[in-house]
């Protein structure tokens, strides 16, 4: 089993003669065996750059350095206790102060039962760290019917570390070049040379600007490419293959949604709408004119549904569990994150965007998703990430300590 590494630092009461370091190792020990993880004792300061600094309450009277060392360090902080010399007591009291404090944070009593609370918080820990590498960019601005879906760049940059830079959708028209030199793959249902070429005209100018602003990622107010009788839905499916991801209609949340995916998984997520949704029996119908061909079965190449011009794909999604993904409020304090699975022989409709798929889950959570929506784009993770998810946003994203828990 690979051991997932976590810096600590390791504090001790002074009135606890010596013994820190015979004390400590068993329990680096006890952890690396039974719980998965690698405990690597460093100094406070060497926390300074870590997305979650843990700190290890070695004995009872070590509150006032825990919350000096808080002090010390940024962001959500990760509380370790284990089972003798009070270390838990001391760990309750600090949790409880950096609470009353505004401050997020996460005990974890060191224990057999912990081992899966943990290695998701360490899941976590790595995405917040990945994130941080992410330049995106906002072509077009976001559209003027995402009324929920807009925060302001600064948010993502403040809470996750994502850099957004804007530009003007003419800065991509005006890298259109004149011809295309591939055709894409597929069986075409009403297209032709005309529609597949200006697809993949759209895709370079795209990558061109990808590659010029350093981009990793970007969403792109892809309606308005309507008025020059272009489509982005090939293009966009065609970055998300390649790792790339590439979300629609400018809208940030979901953009964020997608980067979770490839960062999860290592591979794209599906950008939806709810179309319907049936809360008896917990489905939801989800629907969009783009979709990753890696996350398809089958597909063919059709218009834009709203529109009837350009190139979308009709895709059929691969069977097995996927994780609902939402992350909502003014500054994505909020988050839906639900498990299930994509149910087979559904049957298409042609008054909904293109791809279309049926998605089961708890009745409970279809009835929570019409009660306290978070917005209109949905983001399918392939995989089960629902713990992973709820860690991260806690420790992330949520506004208080309160919703860390």
């Amino acid at each position: 089993m690979e051991l997932k590494r976590l810096p600590i630092a390791v504090l001790g009461a002074p009135l606890s003669e010596g013994g820190h370091a015979e004390r400590t190792q068993p329990l680096i020990e006890h952890t690396n065996e039974r719980l998965g993880v690698e405990l690597c004792p460093v100094a406070v300061d060497e926390l300074a750059t870590e997305p979650l600094p843990a700190l290890l309450l070695l004995t009872g009277g070590t509150e006032a350095q825990a919350i000096a060392a808080s002090e010390r360090l940024s962001g959500p902080l990760l509380v370790l206790s284990h089972s003798t010399h009070n270390s838990l007591p001391a760990a309750l009291e600090t949790v409880a102060a950096l609470h009353a404090r505004g401050r997020r944070a996460r005990l974890v009593h060191l224990e057999d039962t912990s081992a899966p609370v943990l290695r998701d918080l360490l899941s976590a820990r790595a995405l917040a760290r990945a994130l941080r590498s992410h330049r995106v960019g906002l072509i077009g601005g976001a559209s003027p019917w995402l009324a929920a879906s807009s925060p302001g760049k600064e948010i993502l940059h403040r809470k996750l570390g994502i850099h957004v830079s804007e530009l003007e959708l003419s800065e991509l028209l005006d890298r259109l070049p004149e011809t295309a030199s591939i055709v894409p793959e597929g069986e075409g249902v009403d297209v032709g040379d005309e529609e597949k070429s200006d697809a993949v005209r759209v895709l370079r100018a795209l990558k061109e600007l990808l590659s010029s602003n350093g981009w990793t990622a970007l969403s792109l107010a892809c309606f308005g490419l309507l008025r020059h009788k272009l489509t982005a839905c090939w293009a966009l499916s065609s970055l998300a293959d390649q790792g790339i991801p590439a979300g629609c209609e400018g809208d940030l949340p979901a953009l964020v949604g997608l980067i979770v995916a490839q960062e999860l998984t290592g591979g794209p997520g599906f950008l939806a709408n709810p179309t319907d949704i049936d809360t008896r029996h917990g489905r939801v119908r989800l629907a969009h004119c783009t979709v990753p061909l890696t996350l398809t079965h089958t597909h063919r190449l059709r218009t834009h549904f709203e529109s009837g011009l350009g190139l979308a794909v009709e895709g059929e999604l691969l069977p097995g569990p996927y994780t609902l993904t939402r992350f909502g409020g003014r500054s994505l304090e909020l988050g839906f994150f639900v498990e299930g699975s994509i149910l087979s022989g559904h049957e298409p409709k042609e008054d909904l965007c293109r791809t279309q798929a049926m998605f089961k889950m708890p009745r409970g959570a279809a009835q929570r998703l019409l009660r306290s929506p978070l917005g209109n784009h949905h983001v399918l993770i392939p995989g089960h990430w629902r713990s992973v998810l709820e860690a991260f946003h806690g420790l992330f994203l949520a506004e208080s300590a309160e919703r860390s828990e």
